[in-house]
């Protein structure tokens, strides 16, 4: 499964953000690709601008392997909350946390005209993902709320004897044999007792 590309808001904790860092990737797969680390405060645009040859010179100089690209290091200080954001006038520099030591970058300033598309984009992409939480959530909460029903067999069940193992006597569903009751007929006592053959008689 492709993860989406990661982002966070500045600065971290419980008060209200002021800044996006986000990661812009046109090609596909897990490598970088076409990789581009961004921050916006939704007004204004600051960007990595990476091109082929400033992203293997970056990687080298952080001694980076090939398994371990930027946006999976950028990943890991956003969840780990690692993520440092210094503004100067018309650039920044974003320090991601990690090991074995912590990844500097710098990003520059995008005029305006360049930033409006990018900046749409992005506000359309996260109300997209969103949308898409929203939905996940809701049926999770309706697969919860509705009770599972356990299977029961169609038709009337047989009605089995429940012996007693304590007592050694049936249980519910055995009539008891009142003493002197008839046999043939249950219910109805026997008028006389029964008797034996009488060999003797003539």
């Amino acid at each position: 499964m492709v993860l989406p590309p990661p982002l966070c808001t500045l600065p971290p904790g419980p008060g209200p953000p002021r800044f996006i860092c986000y990661c812009e990737r046109e090609g596909s797969g897990d490598g970088d690709g076409d990789l581009d680390v961004c921050v916006t405060d939704a007004a204004e645009l600051w960007s990595t601008r990476f091109s082929p040859e400033s992203l293997a010179a970056l990687k080298a100089r952080f001694g980076l392997s090939a398994a371990e690209d930027v946006a999976s290091r950028f990943r890991a200080a956003c969840q780990q909350q690692g993520v440092t954001l210094n503004l100067h006038e018309d650039r920044a520099s974003l320090t991601l946390s990690g090991r074995p030591s912590a990844l500097t970058l710098d990003l520059s300033k995008v005029p305006g005209p360049e930033a409006a598309p990018r900046l749409q984009a992005l506000t359309l992409g996260l109300a997209e993902r969103v949308c898409s939480l929203e939905q996940r959530l809701a049926a999770v909460d309706e697969t919860a709320a509705s009770p599972r029903k356990s299977p029961r067999p169609a038709g009337p069940q047989g009605f089995l004897p429940d012996p007693d193992p304590q007592r050694g006597t049936p249980g519910l569903g055995v009539r008891r044999r009142c003493p002197g009751e008839s046999l043939i007929n249950p219910g109805f006592k026997s008028k006389k007792p029964a008797s034996g053959v009488d060999f003797d008689e003539p």
